[in-house]
């Protein structure tokens, strides 16, 4: 992974009224739209991991890394939200991402047991820093390993991507390319004291028949070429 050049990333802005989503699991505690700043994982080298022996870290791309001697100023970023632009990036990252594709393109009923499908709304225009295009990460000196290296690259995209947002004080995230949908974005949001306004719009567990199954079958399909099956 390349390093920062300190120059503040390209932006734009998601309006208010745009949909974002979130698959989550069906018993989770935490309303579908907090912000985690409380449970904010260890930063962790994952190249050192040996998986036979040791567990894989529990921490995600890009979560804010708040040791200030690592990322000086990380801290101010507060807590992270990870939502997707579209059902298809939720599915990709909310589903795919654990579940190993069959010959026959058909996925067990399972894969969507015990999560729920979010729907929720952008109350105000939200400004992100963009990673999803190739000028984007130019200007940043960043290449698509940002975006789709593994989880044992993880620490270095963290410490990368807390820095880009510190260099970048107007964003309020990160917009980037779905490693498991390269037709998908997804958004990292932070608090930074004042958390977004986002309100929960409809939540249906995905076990059940109704509108939430419909749109994650539908998008199985029509963006991944998949099916479920039901029987």
């Amino acid at each position: 992974m390349r390093t920062y050049n300190g120059a503040p990333a390209h932006t734009d802005t998601l309006p208010a009224g745009t949909e974002l989503w979130r698959i989550h699991r069906t018993d989770s505690p935490f309303p579908p739209n907090s912000f985690n700043s409380a449970a904010i994982a260890p930063l962790e080298d994952g190249v050192t991991i040996n998986t036979r022996t040791m567990r894989v870290p529990r921490q995600g791309r890009f979560d804010p890394v708040h040791d200030h001697h690592v990322c000086p100023g990380g801290s101010l970023l507060g807590g992270y939200l990870y939502v997707g632009l579209s059902v298809g990036a939720v599915v990709a990252e909310g589903i795919l991402r654990g579940t190993d594709i069959p010959k026959t393109g058909m996925l067990s009923d399972t894969a969507l047991a015990e999560v729920s499908l979010t729907r929720m709304i952008a109350g105000e225009d939200i400004t992100v820093a963009v990673l999803d295009t190739q000028a984007g990460l130019a200007a940043i000196n960043q290449d698509g390993s940002l975006t789709g290296c593994t989880w044992r690259d993880y620490r270095d995209s963290r410490i990368t991507c807390t820095n880009i947002l510190v260099g970048t004080p107007a964003a309020a995230g990160v917009r980037y390319r779905c490693r498991h949908g390269q037709d998908e974005r997804a958004v990292m949001l932070v608090e930074r004291g004042a958390p977004p306004d986002i309100t929960i719009d409809a939540t249906g567990d995905l076990a059940d028949r109704g509108w939430a199954r419909d749109r994650v079958i539908d998008s199985l399909l029509g963006d991944f070429g998949l099916v479920l099956d039901i029987r």
